[in-house]
């Protein structure tokens, strides 16, 4: 094998990218069915560069797409349900996505039953590979974001349903971590997955987690996620392009996600930016 190039394979300086923050639009769900526009708009002065919108294709592609860019924000992604990703519905799926400048369709949940078995995890696993290479014919990928049943492991063979889907389909299949969602199941280790599949967490879910309670922000104690060490990772290791926050708290801030949402934008700029 001929020599490296000199400096080839040393660590280089890491040059300083500011990587956009989106929120998945969930916890506004309410205010956008009675206000789109000025909900965006909320949203943007918040500190968000971006949303990731989720369910069905409910509102007219041309008037999201002008909604957007009126309020000065991109989109970070879809979370589409599976049927909007069969052989029947997937090509209007991208001409929706299309108009709107959606590369990133994310299947948000399987069924218990799906994620089961290692065989139904190879099945799906099968059946994601075949959307992904559909939509990378249009400039587009797919990925998959776990809740908790995806780090318990399988009724027959023991392994976790992630590992299953990650090692049987492509690298370009996003593996959507969700940290606060995983670390629901008592030991389970969100921090190694990602660094497990590196490259694979193009968008990547910021929440925090606390055992007992729903009532957490990023920084309590209770919080015991070493966000330092996460953003190391996401940053050096996992390929992340989009960090997106989804923070619902009625506790601490009743009947305004806004508020919520801004008080995470705030946290999230003064901690990834150490």
């Amino acid at each position: 094998m001929k020599k490296l190039p000199p400096g080839w394979g040393h660590e280089q300086p890491l040059t300083n990218t500011r990587l956009p923050l989106a929120t998945q639009m969930f916890p506004v769900a309410e205010l956008m069915s009675k206000d789109m526009l000025g909900t965006l708009k909320k949203i943007k002065e918040a500190g968000y560069d971006g949303g990731e919108f989720f369910s069905g294709l409910h509102w007219v592609a041309q008037d999201l797409r002008r909604d957007l860019d009126t309020a000065g924000l991109q989109i970070a992604g879809w979370h589409t349900p599976w049927d909007h990703l069969s052989p029947n519905n997937i090509h209007a799926t991208i001409s929706y996505n299309k108009v709107l400048g959606n590369q990133f369709l994310i299947v948000p949940w399987r069924e218990d039953e799906v994620l089961d078995t290692r065989e139904s995890c190879l099945t799906f696993a099968k059946e994601l590979t075949w959307v992904a290479d559909i939509l990378g014919q249009h400039g587009m990928v797919t990925g998959y974001h776990n809740h908790s049943k995806e780090f318990i492991p399988t009724s027959d063979t023991g392994e976790l349903p992630w590992d299953i889907i990650a090692q049987n389909t492509p690298s370009n299949v996003i593996m959507q971590s969700d940290i606060g969602n995983g670390l629901r199941v008592p030991g389970a280790d969100l921090m190694g997955a990602i660094k497990k599949y590196p490259g694979r967490s193009g968008t990547i879910h910021v929440k925090p987690h606390a055992e007992g309670t729903e009532d957490v922000f990023f920084d309590d104690a209770i919080c015991k996620i070493d966000w330092d060490e996460y953003f190391r990772v996401c940053r050096n290791e996992a390929g992340v392009r989009w960090y997106i926050i989804e923070y619902i708290n009625p506790e601490r801030f009743p009947g305004d996600p806004v508020a919520a949402l801004k008080a995470a934008a705030d946290w999230f700029r003064k901690c990834e930016g150490k």
